[in-house]
């Protein structure tokens, strides 16, 4: 999360400005460097500390009064727009924290991304599902990728690139109002994305009820498990939310995880459970 304290960004601006001007100075030995050692450089150099080819925005709910409520309501029904930018770009973080007056606004709130003007949404989702919070309920976890902290405040740090154009929104489909919706949105524009750049795509399903299986049931083929995603195309599962409410006598950590590639009639991965 950025930091807004005014004097540590005056700070940081003014060291900017010096690492910038060594840099400049540095300019002539390094491109002597990069011809040494073939432009690659050395390996254990970090990004931010070479000169980077990209703009780094931030599109927010700040309050455009300039005053200090910086939330967007949503009433019922309505649809808040979130994020609008032309490409080519990549989203690099998303940061919400919502008060709501239902209980189940975290299914009620239905979490939208379109790429290049396609008018059919790549990620359509409950907005606690899509950040891990799939019963509905907030807490904190941690993982690679999202996160939940102790205030309900949701991270996302997928990359999710956009060649053309990019458009977020939040939908309240339930009866009662959002009174205060909170968005974040960092992202970079490019001067291009390279062609084999893939795009961010989300699934949700749900089933009540879902077949229950004994101790001695046998599921070699996965003919009997819930399909979590189901897709076709080039690109990386990079993971999966799930919640299960259990109604059963056996714990349903036991399914195990099957992954099936390319139309093979046998899994190419199997976990040992869910």
């Amino acid at each position: 999360m950025p930091i807004s304290n005014a004097p540590r960004r005056r700070f940081l601006r003014r060291l900017a400005g010096f690492a910038g001007l060594s840099a400049a100075a540095a300019a002539p030995s390094q491109a002597q460097g990069q011809a040494r050692d073939g432009g690659g450089g050395p390996t254990f150099l970090s990004r931010y500390a070479r000169a980077q080819n990209y703009k780094s925005l931030k599109q927010s709910s700040f309050d455009r009064s300039g005053g200090n409520a910086d939330y967007w309501p949503v009433a019922p029904g309505a649809t808040q727009e979130l994020f609008n930018a032309a490409g080519p770009g990549v989203i690099s973080h998303i940061w919400f924290t919502i008060a709501a007056e239902s209980p189940n606004h975290l299914k009620e709130i239905v979490f939208r991304a379109y790429w290049d003007g396609n008018p059919k949404p790549s990620i359509e989702v409950p907005v606690g599902d899509f950040f891990g919070l799939n019963l509905g309920q907030y807490f904190v976890y941690q993982s690679a990728f999202l996160n939940c902290s102790s205030i309900k405040a949701l991270n996302c740090y997928f990359a999710m690139p956009f060649r053309k154009s990019a458009r977020l929104t939040a939908t309240n489909e339930g009866s009662r109002k959002i009174g205060a919706f909170y968005s974040n949105i960092d992202y970079q524009l490019v001067p291009f994305l390279p062609d084999d750049t893939l795009y961010f795509h989300a699934q949700y399903r749900q089933a009540t009820p879902n077949m229950a299986q004994t101790a001695s049931d046998k599921n070699p083929d996965g003919r009997q498990n819930y399909v979590y995603v189901e897709t076709r195309g080039h690109g990386h599962l990079m993971g999966v939310t799930l919640g299960v409410l259990q109604n059963t006598e056996h714990w349903m950590g036991e399914g195990d995880d099957m992954i099936f590639v390319d139309d093979e009639t046998k899994p190419v991965i199997v976990g040992t459970g869910s």
